[in-house]
């Protein structure tokens, strides 16, 4: 097995990186909007959705080749999620004072299940289209000309 090097801080720990990202930006997105939420299904998926998007992306674009794409985005997308789900609890109960009790239920509750599924679905999205992207990337010209 060769050990594998990288450049920088961001190639060796990327999907430390991409989970950090996708707890604290719907995080401090959700904080900053509290009063004023938009959303499609619940209050509030587009901070969520944005902050997955980013972090996703910063994975993925320092991806090592020896990470598996889906398996990298479905592990970026659950873990990140909850923890988005965790620091989003605790930053609404210290900057607006809400109950702690009221905080981990509405946020575990009402949002818990479909901010664990939001994340899922899109690292398995973000995985699938990297992984076809590299696949296309590593065809050879000759196969994709028409012969006859």
């Amino acid at each position: 097995m060769v050990a594998e090097t990288y450049p920088g801080f961001v190639q060796k720990y990327n999907v430390f990186i991409g989970i950090i990202i996708c707890a604290l930006v719907p995080s401090i997105l959700l904080t900053i909007g509290f009063l004023f939420y938009i959303g499609f299904i619940f209050l509030g998926d587009i901070y969520i959705i944005f902050g997955y998007f980013f972090g996703l992306y910063i994975t993925f674009k320092y991806r090592k080749e020896s990470q598996s794409h889906i398996k990298t985005g479905l592990i970026v997308g659950l873990i990140g999620s909850v923890f988005s789900l965790i620091l989003s609890s605790i930053l609404l109960t210290l900057v607006y004072g809400v109950d702690i009790v009221f905080s981990f239920l509405f946020i575990f509750v009402n949002a818990g299940i479909i901010d664990v599924f939001i994340g899922l679905i899109l690292g398995y999205v973000f995985g699938n289209y990297y992984k076809k992207k590299e696949a296309e990337m590593t065809k050879s010209p000759l196969l994709k000309k028409d012969l006859f």
